[in-house]
């Protein structure tokens, strides 16, 4: 299902009154990162990228993405060559590094961010190196501090998932 959902986008006009400088809608459906947001480090409020194209999956060192994503549920079986097909095309999108330890769940990955995630809609539990798999409820929030993680649908629908990702070292 494709739902669309508005980016109301404020600044300083040329009068230095606040204003809106952009109002947009945005297609949001499907299996999909859908990136509304990105800053860049060390420049104003405006340097910014914004339905340029697809943001990278990490912000720059300082800089901020901002973006909604979905989990699949996993109540639908996926033949073992599809799964690997999957496994290899989020790596090679965010990046080969970001494979440290997969022995937990296929998709456990690190990034090089300090992310704010909150779980909007769905059932889903937070993977991590050690401990039981952790799970949340709409509005939980989780701080991922770069560690190894992944996120595991443990309900009967897509859960979606916002994330505002913060560039580190």
């Amino acid at each position: 299902m494709v739902e669309t959902h508005r980016v109301i986008i404020t600044g300083n006009n040329a009068r230095a009154k606040s204003a809106v400088v952009a109002d947009k809608q945005v297609e949001v459906g499907g299996v999909l990162t859908y990136d509304f947001w990105q800053t860049r480090p060390g420049g104003p409020l405006d340097d910014v990228a914004f339905g340029t194209g697809p943001m990278k999956f990490y912000p720059q060192d300082g800089g901020t993405n901002f973006r909604y994503f979905e989990i699949p549920a996993a109540t639908t079986p996926i033949p073992p060559e599809q799964f690997k097909a999957m496994v290899d095309g989020f790596f090679g999108f965010v990046g080969p590094a970001a494979r440290v330890d997969t022995g937990r769940h296929p998709f456990m990955h690190t990034t090089p961010t300090l992310d704010y995630i909150i779980l909007l809609r769905g059932e889903i539990s937070l993977q991590l190196d050690e401990g039981d798999a952790i799970p949340l409820k709409p509005l939980d929030t989780v701080v991922q501090r770069g560690t190894n993680h992944s996120w595991v649908n443990t309900g009967e629908e897509t859960a979606l998932l916002m994330a505002v990702m913060v560039g580190g070292k």
